[in-house]
């Protein structure tokens, strides 16, 4: 019987683990969303559309309609991190990859440290914690 017990306490604690850690990559994922989207949208790049995240792999995925373009362009970014400069807090996003062989390239050739994407202060210095945590 007491074995039983420890049982139903082992998984209520892992359960209870789990809905944390659910709602810790739901609040991740919508402050990833929200920053990604606002950046290229602000910056003139286009619409963010279909962000997916995998905030245990730290990889980004959604598809950006350019400015002036009829076409989608598919990017996934291979990794992502944060990154305090100057008391600024920034998402870094590299490996950046698309579905136009050509821009791959650039990337490639002259991206080596990543895209620096604002986090704003709409988090106001939590938005590190909350990735990194």
């Amino acid at each position: 019987m007491r074995r039983w017990g420890i049982g139903i306490i082992f998984t209520f604690m892992s359960v209870a683990g789990a809905e944390e850690l659910s709602t810790l990559d739901s609040i991740r994922s919508k402050l990833l969303t929200s920053a990604v989207s606002l950046y290229f949208n602000t910056q003139g790049y286009g619409t963010v559309e279909n962000v997916t995240i995998d905030t245990a792999k730290r990889t980004i995925n959604f598809n950006l309609f350019p400015q002036g373009e009829t076409q989608k362009l598919s990017v996934a970014i291979g990794h992502y991190q944060t990154a305090t400069v100057e008391k600024k807090e920034y998402l870094v996003l590299q490996k950046v990859e698309t579905n136009r062989i050509w821009l791959n390239r650039i990337f490639a050739d002259h991206m080596k440290e990543g895209i620096k994407i604002p986090l704003g202060t709409a988090v106001k210095g939590a938005g590190s914690l909350l990735l990194n945590l």
